[in-house]
């Protein structure tokens, strides 16, 4: 998940609920049950602002979130009622980047720009282990594989680590700088400044390579089976098949998106509106629109 003014934008794997976070601190929850008028369901804040969310993969009404001090805290988000707070925990000693699920969602990751990382137990609240993943290198993606937890640089290096051992050695993934990355369950995507896209398999295999923009790809999102990567450059939301093949591009209103996201048959976008985008992912056609 990319990050950015309005950037923690997070779905949950059912599409029917979407996070977005504003410059003020706030998460906004939008009901995108139906997509065509997505409306607003909660707000969260803690912290000095959440900057990161992320929906736990098991429990679809587990939210994780980290905040500018540095916490991390895990809230319900049923359905049928109203936000709760369920947990908060001291997370790290510097402002955080990135949040995630380990181990199935029984442990909740947090780590820095810089790769400094803690895991946290969700049932007890212990805390599992912490470690400095890259050695101050920036991070510009982090993910989990089973019960270790992943970090992507700028340099386009990824060390993996499971709480409780070293780190691993470094994992060599390209010789090109990396502006954006994402995962689905089957695959990697790291994308450069030219707009190519380099895809690995779940032990960083290379599978394949793809141009996904003409330009610096902002942010890249992939559906879940992998056969589709999407990438939003300037004011440009583009999909791209396993082949190659340029599926769709949709115009976006300026500025254009810093996130963006897939779950299900949609993709969402937040740039510098409070207000998602969302776009059928068949055809890019845009169901609703980032107007304020």
């Amino acid at each position: 998940m990319k990050t950015s003014p309005y950037g923690a934008i997070a779905f949950r794997p059912d599409a029917r609920r979407l996070t977005v976070s504003a410059p003020s601190g706030e998460l906004t929850v939008w009901d995108t049950s139906d997509p065509s008028r997505p409306r607003p369901a909660g707000r969260l804040r803690t912290g000095r602002g959440i900057v990161a969310a992320a929906w736990n993969p098991s429990a679809t009404d587990l939210l994780a979130t980290v905040s500018n001090d540095g916490s991390g805290a895990l809230w319900r988000l049923r359905d049928d009622s109203a936000p709760e707070g369920v947990a908060r925990w001291a997370a790290l000693p510097d402002r955080p980047r990135h949040v995630g699920w380990v181990a199935g969602g029984s442990w909740v990751f947090s780590m820095t720009g810089t790769g400094r990382t803690s895991v946290w137990d969700v049932g007890s609240g212990a805390c599992v282990g912490r470690a400095d993943l890259t050695g101050g290198r920036p991070v510009v993606g982090a993910h989990y594989r089973g019960s270790e937890v992943v970090a992507v640089t700028d340099s386009g290096w990824a060390r993996l680590w499971r709480p409780g051992r070293r780190p691993s050695e470094w994992v060599r993934l390209t010789d090109r700088p990396v502006s954006a990355c994402t995962w689905s369950s089957t695959m990697l995507v790291v994308g450069d400044l030219d707009g190519q896209a380099a895809c690995f398999d779940a032990e960083f295999r290379p599978v394949h390579t793809l141009r996904v923009a003409r330009e610096r790809p902002r942010a890249l999102a992939c559906a879940d089976d992998g056969r589709l990567v999407a990438s939003a450059g300037d004011n440009q939301a583009v999909a791209v098949g396993r082949d190659g093949s340029v599926q769709w591009e949709t115009y976006l209103r300026p500025p254009g998106a810093q996130s963006i996201t897939i779950a299900g048959d949609l993709v969402a976008l937040s740039a510098g509106r409070p207000r998602p985008t969302l776009l059928a992912l068949a055809t890019g056609a845009e169901l609703a629109g980032g107007r304020s």
